[in-house]
């Protein structure tokens, strides 16, 4: 049986979504929308789907299995509960909102509507990602130092906080979601901001951030971000009793005194979360998907706690 697919927002993370789903035999793209006219009919014309510049006539229009929900961060929630209401399974990118209180809105009628969802947190899905958290079962962990540096991506929209939420919602909760699955809920956490070396119009954001957190296991942490270099440099390094787990970009590290092992990723990890999802939504099992909705608004939650600590100078409680 063939999964229908829709999508809503046909940019860029919507084509790398696309092109994997036409190597699923189950996954069939019937319909795509975008508020640019162009875009849709593009991509409709590529894979052979019908277009839409209106979400609700796509919905009312076509029958559909799933959902893709590829939009930018200011323009989540009223369009999940629409799909929720209407009981369809979805698939959407993070982060899930920019807003805690319409997050809990849209998990509350999936919850009650028991549907499938999966969030792209994608490191998720790496085969080293699993070996790290296979080995750090079971250890006490004493410290989590996490970095999201780069360069600023140049969006229209991502240098406005009002929309993006800033580097650490938009970009570093990959980081943020990896620590909370490799070492677990975060209960309390500081955060300072620096701003004035870029000069981009309409930028108002933060330049550079840190973020001192405490988990709820016990381990401390810091999360330290910025947007003044170049690339795309994001890690983790995770501390034990006389072991340094480290992760950077498709690597991994696990280094002790007298040992050292690197591996790297060897598996198409963007696939496989595209493939869990459809295989999830078919079967009516999402057993393997490593993060739906409910589990997604989690690493918002400490995402925006950080920009509220920013702008309160206050420790703030999860």
């Amino acid at each position: 049986m063939a999964i229908r697919i829709g999508f809503i927002g046909v940019g860029g993370i919507a084509h790398s979504h696309l092109g994997r789903l036409s190597q699923i035999k189950e996954a069939r793209i019937v319909a795509l929308c975008d508020v640019v006219r162009e875009k849709a009919e593009e991509a409709a014309k590529k894979y052979e789907a019908v277009s839409y510049t209106n979400y609700k006539e796509m919905l009312d229009k076509e029958s559909l299995d799933a959902i893709f929900i590829c939009l930018p961060p200011f323009a989540h929630g009223d369009v999940e509960i629409e799909i929720a209401k209407r009981g369809i399974p979805f698939f959407i990118e993070k982060p899930v909102n920019l807003y805690r209180e319409k997050a809990k809105e849209v998990e509350k009628i999936v919850e009650e509507k028991k549907l499938i969802t999966s969030v792209g947190y994608v490191l998720r899905y790496m085969d080293i990602v699993e070996k790290a958290k296979d080995f750090l079962k079971e250890k006490k962990i004493a410290l989590v130092l996490g970095r999201y540096f780069g360069e600023f991506p140049r969006s229209p929209w991502l240098g406005i906080k009002e929309k993006s939420g800033g580097q650490i919602v938009e970009q570093a909760t990959h980081i943020v979601d990896l620590m909370r699955y490799l070492v677990g809920g975060v209960d309390s956490l500081y955060a300072e901001g620096f701003k004035g070396l870029n000069k981009f119009e309409n930028y108002d954001v933060e330049d550079a951030s840190i973020v001192s957190m405490h988990f709820k296991n016990g381990a401390i942490g810091s999360l330290t971000c910025n947007w003044l270099l170049f690339g795309f440099q994001p890690t983790l390094e995770i501390v034990t009793q006389g072991i340094q787990v480290q992760y950077s970009v498709t690597s991994l590290k696990i280094i002790s005194k007298d040992k050292k092992e690197e591996f790297q990723v060897s598996n198409d990890y963007a696939l496989l979360e595209d493939e869990v999802f459809i295989e999830a939504v078919k079967s009516n099992n999402p057993a393997k998907i490593e993060s739906d909705y409910s589990d997604g608004l989690k690493s918002l939650e400490v995402t925006l706690a950080a920009n509220e600590s920013m702008e309160k100078g206050q420790i703030i409680s999860l």
